[in-house]
């Protein structure tokens, strides 16, 4: 069978970026030896703090991450070239995660494009007005390179799910049974496992924790993240298996998500207040942005954030059906009667 041109185009561009993942993943371990060597001979000339003893780790940590996203897009690519029917779904899960970053991430970056910049006082109008004008070119840069994730990750999404190319990975058309799992449910079963792995790494890093504005350290900070860690990981089994109780349970973490985005956007200072607290443990200086703009953007966040979680619920109650155990076929009206 005749492999289509968006096929093998989409396997191409997706094997080129996973391999630029490898120079990155490189660069994170080399970082973090030079942090290593830098922290044990006295920390980093120029710092304005030592260097958490944990921050090579850290890099370390970052260096495999992009080794395991660069080995899954390079399968994944081998996938859809060969019409692997596992690759399809590959391909949507990665187009749904680049979608949801670049729509997430494009309004923040459009907003900082109008926020000024702090500058030090008595410095020359000439150097504000090149500073910010430099900045804004970055921002923009920054903002067009998330408007291409997003359009890549929804070109996927809508030309992997047409019928054709369905039938065209199924093989022959209807001889694979069709699952009853509904992509989207899928994919969020998918993230919330991945987001599962990703508060047990949070338990390692030496950073503490915050919920309701509440910084937790210590034991209270190990709970909360594996607390969350083993509610993620049961709505995923959940919704993969479309158990009507990891359908509900995952809409009560949900709600918990709003209820914290809704304290968060009505009282942003108390994530400034955590933010501070963050860069006095890692030795970081503050944010060149004023209180104000900081503030208006975790707002814009935490109201996408919202409303995110708002369109995840509409998704669950528009699939409920999908949750219910499938009817068993009623016998004839002879084998009734007999």
């Amino acid at each position: 069978m005749k492999r289509p041109f968006g096929v093998t185009f989409s396997a191409v561009l997706l094997m080129l970026g996973s391999l630029l993942q490898l120079p990155i993943a490189l660069l994170m371990a080399f970082a973090g030896v030079v942090l290593h060597k830098q922290i044990g001979s006295g920390g980093l000339p120029g710092a304005p703090g030592p260097l958490p003893s944990w921050f090579p780790a850290y890099m370390y940590a970052l260096c495999g991450f992009f080794i395991a996203l660069a080995l899954w897009g390079i399968l994944t690519s081998v996938g859809l070239l060969r019409l692997r029917r596992w690759a399809r779904f590959s391909i949507l899960i990665i187009g749904g995660a680049l979608a949801l970053i670049g729509v997430a991430s494009l309004p923040v970056t459009l907003v900082m494009l109008f926020v000024p910049m702090n500058v030090a006082s008595g410095a020359d109008a000439s150097q504000v007005q090149s500073v910010q004008t430099i900045t804004r070119i970055i921002f923009g840069a920054i903002a067009l390179m998330y408007a291409l994730i997003a359009a890549v990750g929804i070109s996927w999404l809508v030309y992997f799910n047409k019928k054709k190319v369905r039938e065209l990975f199924a093989g022959v058309a209807g001889s694979i049974p069709q699952s009853r799992r509904p992509f989207l449910i899928s994919v969020l079963a998918v993230l919330n496992l991945i987001g599962a792995v990703g508060c047990v790494l949070m338990f390692f890093l030496p950073l503490p924790a915050v919920i309701f504005g509440l910084i937790l350290y210590g034991w209270q900070k190990a709970a909360i993240y594996l607390v969350f860690a083993a509610l993620q990981a049961a709505v995923g089994i959940g919704l993969w298996r479309l158990h009507e109780w990891g359908r509900k349970l995952a809409l009560g973490v949900l709600a918990f998500g709003v209820v914290q985005a809704a304290v968060y956007l009505v009282r942003p200072s108390l994530l400034l207040r955590y933010t501070a607290e963050v860069n006095r443990i890692m030795g970081t200086t503050q944010s060149p942005l004023p209180t104000q703009s900081q503030a208006m953007i975790y707002e814009l966040s935490f109201g996408l954030s919202a409303l995110f979680c708002i369109a995840i619920v509409a998704v669950l109650v528009y699939y409920r059906a999908a949750f219910r155990p499938p009817a068993e076929p009623q016998p004839s009206l002879p084998e009734a009667i007999q």
